[in-house]
């Protein structure tokens, strides 16, 4: 990403936090649902009447992403992260606050377009950056950089994990597997047009949803356990992207495609986007099994990506 024309007069002089303020408050003025942005001691925001949906997440170099990725990728990848937990619950975008611990080495050019990269996402996902804070680690040694992301949306009807009913039907919005290999976890998809779009078309008929983060196994035994069911899936409707295969999409992380649950009955024909059925929910002790089509049916409930944050 090109450097913005505000930050030409910035070389590689040691990071100032204040200058950093000064610039994305320079840019954030004006901005949909917010009253006062960054440069105060907080922001400020305008009232909403639906409840609000707040998350966090966590970007960290050497496990979200390796070193030497370029800012501006890590600073996209750690908001579409954030951004994904508004999508699991059908939420609308608002704000989000961004805090970073950067490492010793790094110059204030390059901590400039990573809040740039920053601030840019969250103006495409109508979710403005309003707020944050930074801090320099003390020591070459110290750990990578890490960059904590908060999501505000809102939602009058948020979808949960606990709404999952026996004879329902368990649903992808995309293809899943081999993102890290194929470099796609730096570039996840947000999901959040499709997820409201859901809410709006199938109403109460959308039982429970998740983002899936950790992989198809863990994230729906997730709902599974959450809705006290337990999820029968089907290896060959799994959708796959290429080079992947029903067991990358089982246990690779880093996907964020929406895993959903809907009514028996539920009519997905009209959705502007595709909709793949995976599986069913039947009765019995939460998990998750999957059919392989050679008549095994295999335990997935413990599989996927284990990130430790």
């Amino acid at each position: 990403m090109a450097t913005n024309d505000r930050f030409d007069h910035f070389s590689t002089e040691t990071v100032r936090e204040d200058q950093i303020l000064r610039s994305i408050a320079s840019a954030s003025s004006g901005q949909r649902g917010v009253q006062v942005g960054p440069g105060d001691d907080a922001a400020v925001l305008f009232p909403v009447e639906s409840p609000l949906v707040v998350s966090v997440d966590q970007c960290i170099e050497g496990l979200h992403f390796l070193p030497g990725t370029p800012l501006k990728d890590v600073g996209v990848k750690a908001v579409r992260r954030a951004a994904g937990d508004l999508a699991a619950m059908a939420a609308a975008p608002v704000a989000l606050v961004a805090t970073a611990l950067l490492p010793k080495s790094m110059s204030h050019r390059e901590a400039l377009l990573l809040y740039e990269a920053i601030q840019l996402e969250a103006q495409n996902l109508n979710c403005p950056l309003v707020g944050g804070d930074t801090s320099i680690q003390q020591r070459e040694s110290d750990s990578g950089l890490h960059l904590t992301v908060t999501v505000i949306g809102t939602a009058t009807r948020p979808v949960l994990r606990s709404g999952a009913k026996v004879g329902d039907r368990v649903c992808v919005t995309g293809p899943l597997g081999g993102s890290f290999a194929s470099g796609r976890h730096l570039f996840p998809p947000v999901r959040i047009a499709e997820a409201l779009q859901l809410r709006a078309q199938l109403g109460d008929d959308l039982h429970a949803m998740i983002d899936i983060s950790d992989g198809l196994g863990k994230d729906a035994m997730a709902v599974a356990s959450s809705s006290n069911v337990r999820f029968m899936l089907e290896a060959s409707l799994i959708p796959c992207h290429p080079c992947s295969g029903w067991e990358d999409a089982i246990k690779d992380g880093e996907d964020h495609e929406l895993l959903f649950v809907i009514g028996e009955c539920a009519d997905c024909s009209n959705l502007p986007f595709h909709v793949s059925e995976i599986g069913k929910v039947i009765a019995g002790h939460p998990g998750v099994m999957v059919s392989n089509g050679e008549g095994h049916q295999i335990d997935v409930s413990k599989e996927g990506w284990n990130h430790g944050a």
